[in-house]
């Protein structure tokens, strides 16, 4: 019966995992669904058109940007939660065996020591 929660426990912490979260590699995060960061434009300051439309660029790669970013902070609560959440169950499941192992073994003592 435990060997089963257990494993049920792991195969959602999968399945929740590849829903929400990033790629956790050599101690790096990165987002899963967040597409490509933005590069980051050039100031072109040879005339003042070429200044104009590199302002344009900018303001767009500055959109661009901040989505990526909000995306990034999404995923990453949402990967925390999910974590944090797991961890809590874990520690709550294995506190409850701590307490019924415990239970059995002053309950088994108790018997033989009533012999």
């Amino acid at each position: 019966m435990k060997r089963r929660t257990l494993t049920a426990a792991l195969v959602m912490l999968i399945v929740a995992l590849e829903i929400h979260a990033g790629t956790l590699a050599d101690g790096k995060w990165s987002p899963a669904s967040c597409g490509t960061r933005p590069a980051v434009p050039e100031i072109d300051s040879r005339s003042v058109d070429a200044y104009n439309r590199s302002l344009k660029v900018a303001r767009d790669w500055q959109q661009k940007a901040q989505a990526y970013n909000d995306c990034i902070v999404k995923e990453a609560n949402a990967d925390n939660s999910v974590i944090a959440e797991t961890a809590n169950d874990e520690q709550a499941r294995f506190r409850a065996e701590v307490e019924q192992i415990g239970a059995v073994a002053t309950a088994a003592k108790a018997k033989l020591d009533s012999r």
